[in-house]
């Protein structure tokens, strides 16, 4: 079988096209273009897209088209002479490509007996475990791992030919039986042992609670008999109560006619008295007055201040020189005084004038010096020039001392002026003060005055005053009096009202008899003792209660002890089964050692043959465990090394030699799947790259390869070989 063409809506794929050819088909395309995607969308395309898987790593997810569109696929192959053409489509979100259609190419016409369920199955011929860890291999996954479907595919093989057997399913339905039996401390015997252990605490705890349930009532009895003596002897305290709260009606009843007649005296002694509200206005009357009093003084206090302040700076006033100007008089003296004015010095141009007058006599005199009459002329314009200037400097600075004279005479006006105007003002101010505050004493004396006749008017009827002091004392007298008269009223009240509160809660039936003797304990004793008291047996009937439902909740103990032999039988036949499926996995493990022992060679032998022809000879031997565990074994030493010791490039050649191996052997020769690998050669170098694509080209004759690759090694290297298709994405 060959796969010729597919279309792919499925991940980044949108409406992509792939065409194949027979053989072995390298692919190249760079990194995240979508070569693992088209070998997912292979496997899908042969055996479904699974929707039970979750998260967003399920296929389903993991490749929802990026465009938003519904996931489809087609892809045309030939086998067995025939042309088939496979599509899935997605009619429904909740199942994305559960549309299943296998036509015969170019025709609509169905391909009997295939299903989307098990197309994989009838074109490959294996299931999709098998295809999975056989002929698919993915991007970093060469690796092989255990799996019931192929350890089937394999047991047929080299038994019975029969797929319906697994060692490991077998195997894990035993230990699952196993385990039902016994697992760690869960499972069928530990529960049976549990079971027995908890009969066995229940007869125990059974026997303890009902010794238990004995004592406790005792214990219930006891405190039963303790409550009702602590009854009788308060019911002996309230008799005597009774007797004492007649007593006390008594006393209460005598103590009120005193308090009622020593009331009714005081108030005869008293006599005529003012209501409440009258004295208590007459105190505030009187409080108000002694405060004003203080007032009445500070006020006289302050006008007699006020006058000696007006008299000193009146006194002031008067002595000051200037006494008695006003303002506008200093001003007018002020203005009187006149300021000469200061000439201003001989003007430049006389002296100029004079100057040159002087030159040009000098120079006469000088060019006719024999004529006497110019040399006198120029002595007499010189002296006269000096005589002039002489008497104007004079006038000048006497007129200057006349104008300083004048100023200073003004500047001392204008100082006593300063002095004096303050002073004058002071004494008016003092003086009006003082008017001031003689009119706030005056007025405060008159308004004490007329409220202490008021006052005293209004005491007249019950004391006889004169003045504010004999006032405060009468009012004193009368409060202390009133207050004696209205205590006593309130005791006769109270004393009136414990009388009747007494009698309200009197018993009925008269003054009881005593009892015939006190009780032994004090009433506080009894009543401390009786919430205790009733306190336990209220606690031991609970007690006894719990006990009784706990003794009832555990059962009878017969059937306590029917059922924990019940158990024991039971016990032992499930021991007896247990020994039975553990000798039954020993065999069927000693079964399979038998079997593997017999199919790993042959594939250790297998995949030895292709690990040295890719590797070049080096190794000779591969070894595999059960569990497909690998170990490889050089040409030229006989010691075994794991896997795990290899190198990655040469533990990748080793997966993939024994995936070869295993397609070799498990896949059906005539049905030829396709091998499809993902990047598997990445981490080969280039000698045992060109040795595994020589192996892939022969094997490629048998079946069809297609080999995705980021590099461009592989088609380097088949270019023009024949049966070798080189594909760029």
């Amino acid at each position: 079988m060959h796969i010729r063409k597919m279309n792919a809506t499925f991940g980044r794929l949108e409406q992509a096209e792939l065409s194949l050819q027979p053989g072995l088909n390298v692919i190249y395309a760079p990194n995240e273009s979508g070569k693992s995607t088209w070998c997912r969308f292979i496997r899908n395309m042969f055996y479904g897209l699974s929707t039970g898987e979750r998260g967003t790593k399920a296929d389903k997810n993991r490749y929802a088209p990026w465009s938003g569109v519904a996931m489809r696929g087609r892809m045309d192959l030939s086998t067995d002479g025939a042309d088939y053409t496979l599509t899935r489509e997605t009619r429904r979100a909740a199942a994305p490509m559960g549309e299943f259609s296998c036509t015969y190419s170019d025709t609509a016409t169905a391909v009997p007996g295939i299903t989307g369920q098990n197309a994989g199955e009838v074109l490959l011929g294996v299931s999709r475990e098998v295809f999975e860890r056989s002929a698919f291999i993915g991007q970093a996954a060469l690796a092989v791992d255990q799996d019931a479907e192929l350890e089937r595919r394999i047991a047929a093989l080299i038994t019975t030919g029969e797929e319906d057997t697994s060692y490991s399913e077998a195997y894990d339905r035993l230990k699952k039986q196993l385990n039902r039996r016994r697992h760690n401390k869960t499972g069928l015997i530990p529960a049976l042992e549990r079971d027995i252990d908890g009969l066995n605490t229940s007869l125990l705890q059974l026997e303890d609670l009902q010794a238990q349930h004995a004592l406790t009532a005792q214990r219930l009895e006891q405190s039963r008999q303790q409550l009702e003596e602590l009854q009788l002897q308060q019911q002996q305290w309230e008799l005597l109560e009774q007797r004492q709260k007649w007593q006390q009606f008594r006393e209460a009843e005598q103590a009120a006619d005193q308090a009622r007649q020593k009331s009714d005296t005081m108030a005869e002694l008293a006599g005529s008295l003012p209501d409440d509200p009258s004295l208590s206005r007459m105190e505030a009357q009187c409080a108000a007055l002694t405060a004003d009093s203080a007032e009445v003084r500070q006020a006289q206090q302050a006008a007699d201040e006020a006058a000696a302040r007006a008299r000193d700076t009146d006194e002031a006033c008067r002595s000051h020189p200037l006494y008695p100007a006003d303002e506008h008089g200093l001003q007018d003296r002020l203005n009187s005084i006149a300021l000469p004015e200061i000439p201003s010095p001989l003007p430049f141009w006389l002296n100029l004038a004079l100057s040159v007058l002087n030159a040009v006599a000098a120079a006469l005199s000088f060019c006719f010096h024999k004529a006497p009459a110019l040399t006198i002329a120029t002595a007499a314009s010189c002296l006269l020039t000096a005589a002039f200037a002489v008497i104007w400097n004079s006038y000048r600075s006497r007129t200057q001392r006349q104008r300083q004279q004048a100023e200073q005479a003004k500047a001392e006006l204008e100082q006593q002026k300063e002095e004096y105007l303050p002073l004058r003002q002071a004494a008016r101010d003092a003086a009006d003060a003082a008017a001031q505050a003689d009119g706030l004493y005056g007025a405060l004396s008159k308004r004490q005055a007329d409220a202490v006749a008021a006052l005293l008017g209004e005491l007249a009827p019950f004391r006889s005053v004169s003045d504010l002091s004999s006032a405060s004392t009468a009012i004193d007298d009368l409060r202390r009096q009133a207050n004696a008269l209205a205590q006593a009223e309130q005791a006769a009240r109270d004393a009136a009202m414990r009388r009747d509160l007494l009698r309200q809660h009197l018993p009925e039936g008269g003054i009881p008899d005593a009892p015939a003797r006190q009780p032994a304990m004090s009433r506080g004793q009894v009543e401390a003792a009786l919430p205790q008291t009733a306190a336990n047996l209220q606690a031991a009937q609970s007690r006894l209660d719990t006990l009784t439902g706990q003794i009832r909740s555990l059962g009878d103990p017969d059937d306590l002890i029917s059922r924990r032999q019940q158990k024991l039988v039971e016990l032992d036949r499930l021991r007896s089964e247990y020994d039975a499926i553990s000798l039954a996995m020993d065999a069927l493990e000693d079964a399979n050692l038998t079997l593997q022992n017999r199919f790993s060679p042959a594939l250790g032998a297998r995949a030895a043959e292709i690990f040295s022809s890719i590797t070049g000879g080096k190794y000779n031997k591969v070894l595999l465990s059960r569990d497909f565990s690998l170990a490889a074994e050089p040409s030229d030493d006989a010691t075994a090394r794991s896997i795990q010791l290899l190198s990655q490039g040469a533990a990748d050649q080793l997966y993939l030699s024994v995936r070869l191996a295993i397609c070799d052997l498990v896949l059906p020769r005539d049905k030829a799947a396709p091998l499809i690998l993902d990047d598997a050669l990445i981490s080969f170098d280039d000698d045992r790259l060109h040795a595994a694509l020589d192996y892939l080209l022969r094997e490629s004759e048998h079946r069809q390869i297609l080999l995705f690759t980021c590099q461009k090694r592989e088609q380097a290297y088949l270019a023009g070989r024949e049966n070798a298709a080189l594909i760029s994405l």
